[in-house]
């Protein structure tokens, strides 16, 4: 029994040790990108790729995952929240167009191309995917019905 421990507490330390290394080899200006943006982020995952990082957090209720450069310059993100995030004049035009459906999730995935906002919208017959532009411009892209 106590080798078990003794084993489970060598790992444990063994995890933590690596977490901590893992964490010491991001590059300092991505570091320091990454705090002045975050700087209340929590559960942060960081994986290297060759050429960019990637990093998974939470900050304020919001799952985010975002990719950086080697000088520390963001490339892309993707972020999870409820409709409170989203910007008033889609959620106006949403809940104006789809008045019976309650927002269920929104996606938003930006890179340097802008950012596109993917609702999924929910009621009692099923889910409908609304993609949106920043300007409120919406197009259906799915549906799903409940079986």
């Amino acid at each position: 029994m106590k080798k078990n421990l003794i084993t489970a507490a060598c790992i444990a330390g063994f995890l933590s040790l690596t977490a901590f290394t893992a964490k010491a080899d991001i590059n300092q200006k991505v570091l320091t990108s990454f705090r002045s943006v975050f700087s209340k982020a929590s559960n942060v995952k960081w994986t290297e790729y060759q050429d960019h990082y990637y990093v998974s957090f939470n900050q304020n209720d919001i799952l985010i995952k975002a990719n950086y450069d080697m000088t520390g310059n963001i490339m892309s993100s993707i972020r999870y929240y409820k409709e409170q995030h989203l910007p008033l004049n889609i959620l106006c035009k949403i809940k104006k167009s789809y008045p019976s459906k309650s927002v269920d999730m929104v996606t938003e995935v930006s890179n340097q191309d802008g950012t596109a906002y993917f609702i999924q919208l929910k009621d009692d017959k099923g889910w409908t995917v609304v993609k949106s532009d920043e300007t409120g411009s919406f197009e259906v892209t799915d549906k799903f019905s409940k079986p």
